[in-house]
């Protein structure tokens, strides 16, 4: 997921379908960050990453 940030920190819309409160929108579209961050000049806040999870272990029945 990315979280952007507009350059108006007031602004409350819909840019490309991305929901924006307050300047703050996330997506999760790589394609669509790139086109608010270059094409707009929108700001990459954070790129998060899902941690994948680690096996859990089975302790052997006796």
């Amino acid at each position: 997921m990315f979280k952007i940030e507009t350059p108006n920190k007031n602004y409350n819309g819909s840019t490309y379908g991305v929901a924006f409160v307050n300047g703050q929108g996330e997506t999760n579209k790589e394609e669509i960050k790139n086109i608010l961050v270059h094409d707009f000049g929108y700001k990459l806040v954070k790129e998060v990453t899902d941690k994948p999870k680690s096996p859990t272990k089975k302790t052997a029945s006796k």
